[in-house]
């Protein structure tokens, strides 16, 4: 059963929160405020206020607040839905539950319990007499008891007895092939993974899919590592191993550190840092870009010095840019991946190796020398006007010079600061050609969130993008935006409790309250919101462009058709210039 969001409305514009709070503590009347002996922590002072006007409480001393629904919640230590229903009683409201149909079993239950029984028969052999070569190797790579349980990592023994566990206790053999535990097809049980130490892999949700396993040293087996094979849980090209754990970490960081695999990530997890991810040596997909973009802080790429991981990393740089992602590159001489360096030198060492970082340009600089031969004019010419891009579209203005300075070092070529006579447009402008709104991609959305994060600290911020932009393309960012300028022209600040009471659609909620969840970015907030800015309006010219092509397609008088290739020149121009 629920409560519809109207009757959840309805109670709260009906409630008297100074009489409901007053039930159970004395409250005092102070100028337009209650004032009481908050119940939440010891207080022998008031310390909590009660706002008649704004209908919320909110404790000083021990940070308590929020409306009478979640007062009644925390007072009683009971359920907000349940809280709500009882408010509803207290004030004699008809209140009407609507019941909700019971939720039907998840079908890849079963699978997901056999993953789990394998995880545990993995770590049960691992401290048994027939693992202790692979606790032994552990030992050796500095695997602390805490790392090992932390992240399930187990041992799978020998062929055979793996084959007899798996048909004792998971007697369903469609499971065992569904779960990529089995060779499918196959008349006995032919287990996939045996003699070999077992970490497990888990989705977004932290549900357990399948598993990376690696052998010992001195094994036969030619792989030194194999994952589970496509199934209906495991596809690669959807998965970021530790991505579930690592969510709160990399909030808590204020960063994310890419690797290429998971004994890179557990390498990091040594040095205590908890905020490591891989792709399991895939590439990364749009769908682990947008889980990536889902963090919200800055990415760490730190991939092998290889040519294979430093290809890796330029394919990562081209997409993440695109999808709006920032970002920044591991800078290190040494050969080495988290794991080995946390071995031979420490977690100084893993620490000091992740600090220090390099731009996507600097990164660039070093990498498409590899790829381009700056002995051959077009080459040299090809790589200059590569970089010349990725320089203006990637740094801020003042990080340019230097980094054209190196340029013209190394190519000869004079790359001078480009000017513009465009402006920005002012606040109710309306571009002269039509805007079309294409489906939001995850980078500009992205953007329009970060611009909306720091209006919520700083009106500033809403009188700078007036003047600059003045719209989303996403309406629920739109609708956030409105809000937010009505809420500043009444208060100096905002109160997120207060603003929270006023949004009225479900989906704008959701989004402050997303939002309110975000790092905190004070200081650097001026960089995002200037940032995001930039590639807004990057995408707003964009659209105009590509109306004007439209309307090129279509035109036959040469007259008009002059008149938009230049209106499409000076967009291309002020696009350019951003």
């Amino acid at each position: 059963m629920r409560v519809s969001q109207r009757d959840h409305q309805n109670i709260l514009d009906q409630t008297d929160i100074v009489d409901i709070i007053s039930r159970y503590v004395p409250l005092d009347k102070k100028g337009k405020e209650y004032v009481g002996v908050c119940p939440f922590h010891d207080d022998h002072s008031p310390s909590m206020h009660v706002s008649l006007d704004k209908q919320i409480y909110k404790c000083f001393a021990c940070g308590a607040g929020g409306n009478v629904i979640k007062f009644v919640s925390e007072i009683e230590k009971i359920t907000y839905q349940d809280a709500l229903i009882k408010v509803a009683e207290l004030i004699h409201y008809p209140l009407q539950l609507i019941h909700e149909p019971q939720k039907t079993k998840d079908p890849n239950q079963p699978l997901y319990d056999a993953l789990r029984l394998f995880t545990a028969y993995g770590k049960y052999e691992l401290n048994s007499p027939d693992g202790l070569q692979a606790s032994q190797y552990l030992a050796e790579r500095k695997f602390s008891k805490q790392i090992i349980d932390d992240f399930d990592i187990g041992y799978v023994p020998s062929f055979d007895m793996v084959s007899q566990y798996l048909q004792a206790r998971i007697k369903d053999r469609d499971v065992l092939e569904q779960t990529g535990l089995i060779v499918a097809g196959e008349s006995s049980y032919i287990p996939y993974f045996y003699e070999r130490i077992l970490i497990p892999i888990h989705d977004a949700n932290g549900q357990p899919v399948g598993y990376t396993a690696r052998i010992l040293p001195g094994s036969s087996k030619k792989a030194k590592y194999v994952n589970t094979t496509t199934t209906v849980l495991y596809e690669k090209s959807h998965l970021i191993f530790n991505y579930h754990r690592a969510k709160k970490y990399a909030a808590k960081a204020g960063r994310v550190i890419l690797c290429e695999g998971a004994m890179d990530v557990l390498g990091l997890a040594k040095a205590g840092m908890y905020e490591g991810i891989a792709n399991l040596g895939t590439a990364c997909t749009p769908m682990q870009l947008d889980l990536i973009a889902n963090l919200h802080v800055p990415v760490v790429v730190f991939y092998d010095q290889d040519s294979a991981g430093q290809k890796a990393a330029w394919n990562f740089a081209q997409a993440a840019f695109k999808a709006g992602i920032r970002f920044s590159f591991v800078h290190t001489t040494q050969a080495k991946d988290p794991d080995d360096i946390f071995i031979e030198k420490g977690a100084e060492a893993l620490q000091q190796a992740v600090n220090s970082t390099i731009s996507y340009a600097e990164f660039a600089f070093d990498y498409l020398q590899t790829q381009y031969n700056l002995q051959n004019y077009e080459d040299k010419k090809q790589y200059a006007k590569l970089m010349e891009e990725i320089i203006r579209n990637s740094l801020e203005q003042y990080e340019q010079p230097v980094m054209f300075d190196r340029l013209k070092e190394l190519t000869g070529y004079s790359f001078e600061k480009e000017h513009s006579s465009w402006q920005p447009k002012k606040a109710g402008h309306q571009f002269s050609q039509p805007i079309v709104t294409p489906p939001v991609e995850p980078g500009h959305d992205h953007a329009e969130k970060s611009v909306l994060w720091c209006m919520l600290r700083s009106d500033q911020f809403i009188d700078q993008y007036n003047e600059q932009v003045g719209v989303f393309t996403n309406p629920t960012c739109m609708t956030l935006f409105k809000y937010l300028q009505l809420f500043y022209k009444q208060h100096s600040t905002i109160d997120p409790l207060s603003l929270f009471e006023v949004i009225e659609e479900s989906d704008v909620k959701q989004l402050f309250l997303e939002l309110a969840d975000w790092p905190d970015y004070s200081d650097m907030i001026d960089q995002l919101f200037n940032d995001s800015t930039k590639k807004i309006l990057k995408d707003v010219i964009e659209n105009q462009i590509n109306a004007i092509n439209a309307q090129i397609k279509q035109v036959k008088n040469p007259l008009e058709l002059k008149d938009l290739l230049i209106k499409k020149r000076d967009l291309v121009c002020r696009k350019n210039q951003i």
